[in-house]
């Protein structure tokens, strides 16, 4: 690989021309996120642009209705700057336990809002305030920007410049941290506004920083902890991994969320006495999750008639237009795949040299109502390391249509598990869904809009017919 060459701009103007004459190079602010990735090989830029002399981009400004703080204001400077501390308390508190002094005096606030990792404070701070980002384009409200893991509302070469924090009653950020990374397990941000509007933002769930709209109406309706007694947070989706499982995850953003009102409100944050009945079965469900904290699934309706779906899923041209990332694929015999696959997260990427064994368990024949396969897949990254996935993919034929369920339990191994094994998860929901996306286009006759080029497509389709018919022989 080539070596990423450093690039430093004085000005901004200077920055954003380095950037659009480098198409594959990546800004850089505090760097404590991108570097660990680069040298980790999950992080391949061919020049990093240094924002760190970019002056105009480290203020921290009151103006008449909103806070300005910089895109390169440090989480430190934050921390004890006297503007922030009037005008919002809380993000002088969020910013203070963020990891150690050393990433503190480092970090950015553009830069973490920029990667929105799914377990960082700064995005549930940044929502739950209903902050305004300035780019070097635009204004995004923060609910528009934050769009799932790793993924923002920002364009190619578009930058951050800072962000406009409005005017708030009270406000409180609380985290479970995750011992060994400072993370935060989950945490979770409340700030009411000058109207009795609350605001409720968790992170830690898995998907990404999201708003918990059920807190926020009850206690918009009645300020008080007790308000969040009839709340359920099981029924907020949330992911389980190797750190926790998602039911102890949605009962620490309820926890995190009462001691934050309490707080606020100088009340009493003990939780409700939950029934017997209710307490063991939460029990039951926490244990299963913890014994099945590895596996994934999901189901998906398919406008297809079950056969015309398992022939889909058996034609190598069909899982390549379907695959996110996969840049080739070949048959090396009946049922057994070879690809290339690019997994990417925001600035983190791995290629994978993947083999993909698939197995026909309950094939349909005549009337059948059902179908079942197995896949075996088995990547290798090179010196990242090597990821392996048992999957169960079922079928039911549900009138014209036909519903997929599908098992996974994957593994990584080597430098990928060091990173891998909290994302795997955690982006599985969103490549399942790109993938059942395209797979859903193909079925209808539609170039998927991403994938292998559609004139390649187009080519292979007069051949797909010929494809299923020999290999059925």
């Amino acid at each position: 690989m080539k070596n990423t060459l450093y690039l430093r701009p004085q000005s901004l103007a200077e920055a954003q021309a380095m950037l659009a004459a480098h198409p594959q190079a990546q800004a850089l602010a505090g760097g404590q996120s991108l570097l660990a990735a680069m040298k980790l090989g999950l992080c391949h830029p061919t020049h990093w642009v240094d924002l760190q002399d970019l002056q105009e981009l480290r203020r921290i400004t009151l103006q008449a209705d909103h806070l300005w703080i910089g895109a390169m204001v440090t989480h430190a400077q934050v921390a004890r700057h006297a503007d922030v501390k009037a005008w919002c308390p809380m993000l002088a508190q969020l910013a203070a336990g963020i990891a150690d002094p050393q990433i503190r005096h480092v970090g950015t606030l553009g830069g973490s809002v920029a990667n929105n990792d799914p377990a960082a404070c700064w995005p549930a701070g940044v929502l739950a305030a209903r902050a305004t980002l300035v780019t070097t384009e635009r204004e995004i409200a923060a609910d528009d920007f934050f769009q799932g893991l790793f993924t923002t509302a920002l364009r190619p070469q578009e930058l951050i410049l800072g962000l406009k924090f409005p005017a708030s009653t009270c406000g409180h950020y609380l985290k479970f941290e995750q011992p060994a990374s400072r993370f935060a397990l989950v945490g979770v941000a409340v700030i009411r506004d000058h109207h009795g509007g609350v605001r409720v933002a968790a992170t830690g769930l898995g998907h990404g920083v999201v708003r918990w709209h059920q807190a926020e109406q009850a206690l918009g309706e009645r300020w008080e902890v007790h308000a969040l007694n009839d709340l359920d947070p099981h029924a907020h989706p949330a992911l389980s991994d190797v750190h926790a499982s998602a039911a102890y995850r949605q009962h620490l953003m309820a926890v995190l969320c009462r001691r934050a009102v309490a707080q606020l409100t100088g009340q009493a944050p003990g939780m409700p006495r939950a029934p017997a009945h209710a307490a063991a079965h939460r029990l039951s469900s926490t244990r299963d999750h913890i014994q099945d904290a590895h596996a994934l699934k999901g189901e998906h309706v398919l406008q297809a008639p079950l056969v015309r779906v398992w022939q889909a899923l058996l034609d190598p041209t069909v899982l390549q237009a379907s695959i996110p990332g996969c840049t080739a694929m070949r048959l090396v015999s009946l049922h057994q795949y070879q690809a290339t696959v690019k997994v990417g997260l925001g600035p983190v990427s791995a290629k994978f040299d993947t083999s993909v064994q698939l197995t026909p368990e309950l094939e349909p024949t005549g009337n059948a109502q059902h179908a079942q396969c197995a896949l075996h897949m088995t990547g290798q990254a090179g010196a990242l390391g090597s990821g392996q996935a048992q999957v169960l993919v079922r079928l039911h034929q549900e009138g014209a249509n036909t519903r997929l369920y599908w098992t996974a339990h994957p593994q990584l191994q080597g430098t990928l598990a060091q990173l891998g094994n909290r994302l795997v998860h955690a982006s599985a929901q969103r490549l399942s869904e790109q993938f059942f996306e395209r797979f859903a286009q193909v079925l209808l006759g539609e170039a998927p809009r991403r994938g292998i080029p559609v004139l390649f497509y187009a080519l292979w389709q007069p051949l797909r017919h010929w494809w299923q018919h020999f290999f059925k022989k």
